[in-house]
């Protein structure tokens, strides 16, 4: 399994979010990525961890915490988007581990739902947590779940028939 971990800070709004990334089959059979669903919340690493989240999402955050920590060493340095793809699992000697396995400080595959996400808080100062989801599939039969905004519809030259669509599955507001 692999998590994407991360934070986006556009203006006076920082979101924080955990999620997983999901894997699909392209059109020759092979396992490929195929979107993220991401859990995000107003605020730093400190809301993020008040969210309940199993042992295993709790390590990831704490490891992409770890790699961000490590970029004190170079003072001055701000990026408005830091996603950190955790991977996880069993290793040969049935051993479960768990690492990051890269940092994304530019648009990536979840950056159209975390800009949904962010777009949503903005509209909303009164919400505090977000489910959204970037997906891509592969094939000519599927469509888009009302809501959704699809950016791409089509034949694509490596690829061949795709959607790719975003969509803000949930979002709950701060209790009265």
């Amino acid at each position: 399994m692999t998590l994407s971990v991360g934070q986006i800070t556009i203006n006076d709004v920082m979101i924080s979010y955990h999620g997983v990334q999901k894997v699909v089959k392209d059109d020759e059979g092979w396992p490929v990525y195929g979107g993220s669903e991401l859990v995000c919340i107003r605020g730093g690493w400190e809301a993020l961890a008040e969210l309940s989240m199993t042992d295993e999402v709790r390590v990831g955050v704490a490891q992409a915490r770890v790699y961000e920590a490590a970029m004190s060493a170079y003072p001055g340095f701000m990026a408005s988007r830091r996603n950190y793809d955790v991977g996880q699992g069993i290793d040969a000697q049935g051993r479960w581990r768990s690492g990051v396995l890269e940092s994304s400080w530019r648009s990536g595959g979840a950056s159209t739902a975390e800009l949904a996400a962010l777009t949503a808080f903005v509209q909303d100062p009164g919400l505090q947590f977000v489910t959204a989801r970037a997906v891509k599939q592969y094939g000519g039969s599927h469509e888009a779940p009302p809501g959704a905004t699809v950016h791409f519809r089509g034949n694509d030259p490596q690829d061949g028939p795709i959607i790719q669509y975003t969509l803000v599955t949930r979002a709950l507001r701060r209790a009265a």
